[in-house]
């Protein structure tokens, strides 16, 4: 989900949905658990692997709770950041990937993402004649060439 400001006629900034870096790290665990099909995740379960990486990683000692996680599940399961994770339960408790070979971080980028990326990269180069920034120029240059790199794999 996508938001557009308008700062002037000529200039807009597109505001995609805030993720933080709590939230990706439970994504990840959550992701990283499901993958493994020799366990069965119980929501209690993904709790705990959740808390547990995040103490790990951050040092965050309160635990997640499960509206959290079930939260997660649902941002994963949906198109709100790509994913469209094939999340289902079954047995009526348990967690796992319908699609085994599913991971969010496979999830290629396609086509047309590449190419508004790149447009959004070209817009922010206009802002550098604007506001000199050295540093900008390098990262954009090499997320150009990263997503070029991607494209060519595809």
């Amino acid at each position: 989900m996508h938001r557009v400001f308008g700062l002037s006629p000529k200039k807009t900034i597109i505001a995609a949905m805030p993720v933080n870096k709590n939230a990706l790290i439970r994504y990840k665990t959550i992701d990283r658990c499901l993958r493994n099909k020799y366990r069965r995740w119980t929501l209690d379960d993904l709790v705990e692997a959740c808390s547990d990486a995040l103490y790990e990683m951050e040092g965050i000692t309160r635990g997640v709770s499960v509206r959290t996680v079930q939260a997660d599940i649902q941002v994963m399961r949906s198109d709100k950041l790509g994913y469209e994770a094939p999340i289902e339960v079954y047995e009526g408790k348990f967690y796992r990937y319908a699609d085994e070979d599913y991971s969010i971080s496979n999830s290629p980028l396609d086509s047309d993402m590449c190419d508004l990326i790149s447009n959004a990269i070209d817009k922010l180069r206009e802002f550098e004649t604007v506001m000199p920034v050295h540093e900008l120029g390098e990262v954009l240059s090499k997320v150009k060439h990263k997503l070029e790199l991607l494209l060519e794999d595809a």
